[in-house]
């Protein structure tokens, strides 16, 4: 199961080099990966957002039918460019560094466990079975509620998660990050990871 302590999202954060995705999760040994689907929203290589947006940062987000309401943590990069995802799968983490809710631009990145030892399976388990087209609601701090549509779903290797997702440039769009592929009990983590893009709307 689960190794004791916060799970990392190892990240390409401001000005640091490439890395990678690392949460920590026990999913069945060897449940298959969902298969990649759809279209992905465009967004060039990685850059920090720029101080001073004018919206307010998540707070919850919320899945009608598939998630229910969680809430959001804003998380940042340590000095070895690991993002610390909540331990508890009932949380959500949201890099600080990228585009908030209602930002014209960027990436919104919201990422977390699918299950742990001490709570069992979380919610972010409902995303490995999501369909195109489900719609994501991220509230923020300000009451204002946000919609993205569900577009794409991919799986990368858990050594190899896109720079783009940590991008304050681009087209507006939401990525949910969470564990997939083979769970090895020995490094504590996961082969792969899962992410669904959707876009405003």
């Amino acid at each position: 199961r689960r190794e004791p302590g916060p799970a990392r999202l190892l990240a390409w954060a401001g000005l640091a080099a490439a890395a990678s995705a690392a949460l920590t999760l026990a999913l069945p040994a060897g449940a298959p990966s969902p298969a990649d689907t759809g279209t992905l929203p465009s967004a060039p290589p990685g850059s920090a957002r720029p101080a001073g947006s004018a919206h307010a940062p998540p707070v919850a987000l919320s899945v009608p039918g598939h998630v229910g309401t969680l809430p959001v943590d804003p998380v940042a990069a340590s000095r070895d460019g690991a993002l610390e995802v909540p331990a508890s799968p009932s949380r959500v983490g949201w890099w600080a560094l990228g585009a908030r809710p209602g930002d014209p631009r960027g990436t919104l990145l919201l990422a977390g466990h699918i299950d742990s030892a001490a709570e069992g399976a979380g919610p972010f388990e409902a995303l490995h079975a999501l369909p195109m087209g489900a719609r994501a609601h991220v509230a923020a701090a300000d009451g204002t509620r946000h919609t993205y549509r569900i577009v794409a779903r991919r799986t990368y290797r858990a050594d190899d998660l896109p720079q783009d997702l940590f991008t304050a440039a681009g087209r507006p769009r939401l990525a949910l990050v969470t564990c997939a592929g083979d769970f090895d009990p020995e490094a504590g983590a996961y082969a792969e990871n899962l992410v669904l893009y959707g876009v405003p709307g």
